[in-house]
């Protein structure tokens, strides 16, 4: 039986249905409209089409030109896809005197479908068929599905539509089981997608004052940049959809958040496979910061959410300003919540709009009791007691108790509110013992002066005392002391916080010093680290540029010229599409280095030099194994450290689909010596392990060779932290 084309896709729905019965035909009625209108959630139709499609956008179809096939032009004016234009076949009628019914439902199904298409067109139809929904109904008759596979055309060209391919071929046949047979009917889905529609022109068009205001043209050009869909490209629903959003949301970055698409029109022609695509876009009154406006403050003063927020009256609005001054106010410790919002109600000034925060603070005091195991040190323990308003000097204070098989330490650091620079006044003591096997080292620290901590950037600098005191298994206790200057500079570029798959982070630290005991003499102290992702799913030149800071980077950390860094974009954080996404993994880089310079008879303190081995340096060697030999026969920190580490990650694959572990094999070296000649005798493992990508962020497992003491040793890593 041939059945008639419709011109119409809910001209199918009407269709007189056999055996009268009215309450199949209502549910085929619901089917079609939901088919057309709101396709269920979860469906391209529903998710991939944006907001307000029928409302605000168009889609024209001009009809096709007669092919072979019948074919048949779709309503421009109702339609937002594409026209079907396909010869629909099924199979003959039964004949007169069988039984028009299913034989009962075999497994919960009552006919099979078989879908014959290019596989990724097979899978995505299969995926959001409707006709599947009605394989538990076991008393559907031949009839019914009969109407049911009329619907199920208009479906899938919906469907495909969404790809891009408006002049599909559809075929759809039922094979019915033979007499007496236990097998189940099926239906044949054979489609021929057809060429994919390509975009023959753009037209963007903008008005309101992002046109006409000077400091707004960069803005505007990086929103037309946004737009992906260009001319030469496939289109496809998902493609036209995050163009439009996309170029929205650029608009609506800085100065113009009320920005809208005004009217967006997709017009395609099937008898040439090109779509024409045309936006307007409105971009709204230009918006500056006018007072701030704060809620929720009891315990603290309002001017600590005044100089976190850094936000200036009369500045031009940029959503990044906002972003930023909620993290810090959530990173001060002060507030559990903040929200920062721009007014832009109709009543507010766009030249003085109002910035409200609204915050929840923090309880005064606050206690954590932590628990933990580490295979350098063993299980732990830790106490960590914060005061955000000290009741002597009015300072927030930090305090942490830690004990575990080889670490005792305690620390304790005041804190003064920030400036209007964001800078604080910083002090505290730290107290550690540590036992490293053949000794036992003592070290008290004394720190005073000032940081600042930024999104991405952290400096500070600070005076430092140093008393450090090591007692071997046998021999007299080396004791040192030393009084310093220190600046440290970090600057982090990940995508992620605690997963990162993109990007690096490097840090600075120099500082300069005289030794108390036994002798005053000068002493200096350099420090660096690097460690960048080289992402294998990118473009090479793209994965190297985004893990090796540029060298206008690099001079700004020489220069301390860190301003110009603090506004560079960061790596794209990675969603969960990202992640799913991930087929070879990434390249994980390791450097570290460090000197001290002295003269060699200059005794100072242990803890400012330096050791290695373990998790956080060289796998494969215990904790702080790598150091100098003493004339003793122990093992002593050194002057100079060199070590690095190469690792590989590759996401293990379960049905073609990324999973949250990976897996790991690394390649370590290091080596500590009191002499820049002796830094070439590094020592090396090598290892394997798993690591499992958890909500809070990697955990990694590994089991590590030394290759020079010939010993295998695990090792647990939780977190990431730079």
């Amino acid at each position: 039986m041939r059945l008639p084309q419709a011109k119409h896709p809910l001209l199918t729905a009407v269709s007189p249905l056999p055996h009268g019965r009215p309450i199949l035909a209502a549910c085929l009625l619901l089917c079609a409209g939901s088919v057309w209108a709101a396709s269920p959630a979860g469906s391209p139709m529903a998710g991939d089409l944006a907001p307000g499609w029928q409302q605000q956008d168009t889609l024209v179809s001009r009809p096709a030109a007669a092919t072979t096939a019948p074919a048949t032009a779709a309503d421009p004016a109702a339609s937002t896809d594409a026209p079907a234009v396909a010869t629909t076949q099924d199979s003959d009628p039964a004949p007169a005197g069988t039984d028009d019914s299913f034989s009962p439902v075999t497994d919960g199904q009552s006919f099979d479908i078989r879908i014959e298409a290019p596989a990724e067109i097979a899978k995505f139809v299969d995926r959001y068929l409707e006709l599947k929904r009605y394989q538990k109904v076991s008393d559907i008759s031949l009839g019914e599905l009969r109407e049911l596979l009329e619907l199920s055309e208009t479906q899938i060209r919906q469907l495909l539509g969404t790809r891009g391919l408006f002049t599909p071929v559809i075929t759809q046949k039922l094979e019915e089981a033979p007499p007496g047979s236990t097998a189940l009917p099926q239906v044949v889905i054979t489609i021929d997608p057809g060429p994919q529609a390509q975009v023959s022109s753009v037209d963007l068009q903008f008005s309101g004052p992002v046109t006409s205001y000077a400091p707004a043209q960069p803005q505007l050009e990086q929103a037309r940049a946004l737009w992906t869909l260009d001319q030469g490209e496939g289109f496809s629903q998902d493609a036209w959809s995050k163009s439009k959003t996309q170029t929205l949301r650029g608009l609506q970055a800085e100065r113009f958040p009320t920005a809208r698409l005004e009217s967006s029109r997709a017009e395609i022609d099937p008898d040439t496979s090109t779509a024409r695509l045309q936006a307007l876009y409105v971009s709204g009154p230009l918006y500056r910061y006018g007072p701030l406006t704060i809620e929720g403050t009891q315990r603290y003063d309002p001017v600590i959410i005044e100089r976190l927020a850094q936000v200036r009256t009369g500045e031009d609005y940029r959503q990044q300003d906002l972003l930023e001054a909620q993290e810090r106010l959530l990173d001060s410790g002060y507030y559990d919540s903040a929200i920062v919002t721009l007014d832009t109600r109709p009543e507010s000034d766009p030249e003085n709009a109002p910035v409200n925060v609204s915050v929840r603070e923090a309880r005064m005091k606050k206690l954590v009791l932590g628990v933990g195991f580490s295979t350098d040190r063993g299980p732990r323990t830790s106490v960590d007691f914060t005061h955000n308003k000290d009741p002597l000097l009015g300072l927030r204070s930090v305090s942490r108790l830690q004990l575990d098989q080889k670490l005792q330490a305690f620390s304790s650091n005041l804190m003064s509110i920030p400036d209007e620079n964001l800078w604080r006044w910083t002090g505290g003591v730290n107290l550690v013992r540590e036992d490293l096997d053949d000794r036992v080292q003592r070290t008290e620290q004394l720190k005073f002066g000032r940081a600042k901590a930024g999104r991405s950037i952290d400096r500070s600098y600070y005076l430092q005392y140093d008393h450090s005191k090591t007692r071997y298994d046998s021999g007299e206790p080396v004791s040192a002391q030393a009084l310093s200057g220190h600046y440290t500079w970090t600057y982090r570029r990940f995508n992620s916080t605690t997963r990162p798959t993109g990007g690096f982070g490097i840090g600075l630290e120099a500082g300069a010093g005289m030794t108390v005991q036994p002798t005053q003499e000068p002493f200096g102290r350099l420090v660096g680290r690097y460690l960048g992702f080289l992402s294998l799913d990118r473009p090479i030149g793209q994965a190297v540029s985004e893990a090796l800071p540029s060298g206008r980077q690099i001079k700004a950390a020489a220069t301390g010229a860190t301003p110009a860094l603090a506004d560079a974009p960061l790596v794209v954080a990675p969603t969960a599409e990202t992640f799913a996404r991930r087929r070879n993994g990434e390249l994980v880089l390791r450097l570290d280095a460090g000197g001290v310079f002295a003269r060699d008879d200059v005794v100072i303190p242990h803890n400012l030099m330096f050791l290695a081995g373990g998790n956080a340096t060289v796998r494969g060697y215990g904790y702080q194994e790598l150091g100098v030999t003493n004339a003793e026969g122990y093992t002593d920190p050194g002057r100079f450290l060199l070590a690095g580490s190469l690792e590989y990650r590759r996401p293990w694959l379960r049905n073609g689909e990324a999973t949250d572990f990976d897996m790991v094999t690394f390649v370590d070296a290091g080596t500590v010596a009191n002499t820049a000649s002796e830094l070439s005798k590094v020592k090396v493992g090598v290892g394997a392990g798993m690591l499992w990508n958890s909500p809070v962020g990697p955990v990694q497992a590994a089991v590590a060779y030394g290759v020079d003491v010939k010993q295998f040793r695990l090792h647990l890593n939780l977190g990431f932290n730079f």
